[in-house]
């Protein structure tokens, strides 16, 4: 299933549900379903994606409907994959909770823009479709993830880099780095500090993915508050040595893994 189905089976108007697709790119679970490991770094400018003036384009009731549909389904997907990853219920408390968090930050954000008419809450019947296939695809992305080693997924993102361009466009011998050793070209560069500072968020967003850590918290609060506790709680890790759970051990590993790589000559 797709967004257009789902916002159909909603009594949403199919070209209203392809324009709202359109205008706010699919939505966080687009982003999260296509994204390169680790995915819950998609999440960290989270509820950013819907705050754009193409706000002013929802302007009929059936567009504001397909808004929240896509609001909805992105919250929902996401929490219900980490209800599914660590075996809880849904507390829809909790997801009426972000829905709110994310039309106050629309409400703001229009004002603050001189966006007059923008989306509002309408209290969509959600129980005419479905969610399952969208939160089994990400529990399924999740798990494919989780599989991959530390190392490979550093070193993917660590080539795919802006940072690596510049380091091919600056040394001759770059051009010729394998994905597989990424990492140790940057200890050969000028950039290792900007490396580091760069991959410290990757690192906390894998940790979190492969302990559950990012999903035990959020079945229970928000995601943006779930998103400062896993960057703070990460930061402690690699910058005070603060270790009080399995997450902080994992980011301490991953950190110190990436070390090692780069000191390799």
């Amino acid at each position: 299933m797709n967004f257009i189905t789902f916002a159909e089976k909603l009594g949403i108007n199919r070209d209203d549900a392809i324009k709202i697709y359109r205008l706010f790119n699919g939505g966080y679970f687009e982003s999260l379903y296509y994204s390169k490991p680790p995915m819950l770094n998609k999440l960290r400018d989270w509820p950013k994606k819907y705050l754009t003036k193409r706000l002013i384009l929802v302007k009929t009731p059936s567009l504001n409907q397909a808004f929240e549909a896509l609001v909805w389904l992105d919250v929902i997907a996401i929490y219900g994959s980490s209800a599914k990853l660590t075996n809880n219920p849904m507390k829809y408390d909790i997801l009426n909770k972000n829905i709110e968090e994310v039309y106050d930050k629309i409400r703001e954000y229009s004002l603050n823009n001189q966006i007059s008419d923008y989306p509002t809450f309408s209290n969509l019947d959600l129980y005419k479709a479905d969610v399952s296939p969208f939160i089994n695809d990400l529990v399924s992305k999740r798990m494919e993830e989780i599989r991959v080693s530390d190392i490979e997924i550093i070193s993917d993102i660590a080539y795919d880099s802006k940072l690596m361009e510049e380091i091919k466009a600056k040394y001759p011998w770059a051009k010729n780095v394998k994905r597989e050793n990424s990492i140790r070209a940057f200890q050969l560069s000028d950039k290792v500090s900007e490396f580091m500072d760069y991959i410290l968020p990757y690192i906390y967003y894998l940790a979190s993915s492969k302990t559950f850590y990012f999903d035990q918290i959020l079945i229970n609060n928000t995601l943006s508050y779930t998103i400062q506790t896993v960057e703070r709680e990460g930061e402690n890790a690699v910058r005070q040595g603060i270790i009080n759970n399995d997450y902080q051990r994992k980011v301490k590993e991953i950190y110190d893994l990436i070390v090692r790589t780069l000191n390799y000559f």
